[in-house]
């Protein structure tokens, strides 16, 4: 188990890409529409992990998916910035019966991956979802050189990401404060929401 990446929502897919190029350095490149969700996408690669750029592409559509409404309700309530995040791991079905947690398959224009708690997870951000992509699916990360995902700051209940990554050694530090992803480590770089 690894985190796999960390979702920045946006409404604009275009002024998150720029910030992300003058901030840190890094290009955003094309990602696709995330079918049945109302949402779309970039990617900024990072070489061991990425950074998703996430934004509504059809509000009617995204307002009758769990994932599509949690981007609106999040961009209405506290606008943009680190939403949700996830991690990889070898064998979906076997986390998912663990947790006792439904399995969806989110698609995106040809790629798919089969992921466990995300409702939860994006109610609830101190919590990671959990995927597996589907066979001969890359990873969108790879091939990059920015460092990849070294940390990940979130507040919320310790003892309940404890238990949901049962005793997984991962890179993330917990902070007091409203609950939500606060901050990630690329490289030696610091990416927070504004």
């Amino acid at each position: 188990m690894r985190i796999d990446h960390v979702i920045y929502v946006t409404a604009d897919l275009d002024a998150a890409a720029a910030r992300v190029q003058s901030g840190l350095g890094l290009t955003a490149v094309r990602g696709g529409r995330h079918q049945g969700h109302g949402t779309h996408n970039r990617i900024v690669p990072l070489g061991g992990g990425y950074l998703e750029l996430m934004a509504v592409a059809d509000a009617d559509e995204a307002a009758a998916s769990p994932m599509g409404s949690a981007v609106q309700a999040r961009l209405a309530e506290q606008g943009e910035g680190l939403f949700a995040w996830a991690a990889v791991v070898d064998d979906v079905d076997q986390l998912a019966e663990r947790l006792g947690l439904p399995l969806i398959t989110v698609t995106r224009e040809g790629l798919s991956a089969r992921v466990a708690g995300l409702d939860e997870a994006l109610r609830n951000p101190v919590l990671p979802f959990f995927l597996e992509r589907g066979e001969g699916v890359a990873d969108p990360g790879e091939g990059a050189d920015a460092g990849g995902i070294t940390w990940l700051e979130v507040s919320g209940d310790g003892r309940a990401l404890e238990s949901r990554i049962g005793g997984a050694e991962m890179p993330v530090r917990i902070v007091e404060g409203p609950v939500g992803v606060l901050a990630m480590g690329i490289g030696d770089r610091e990416f927070r929401t504004p």
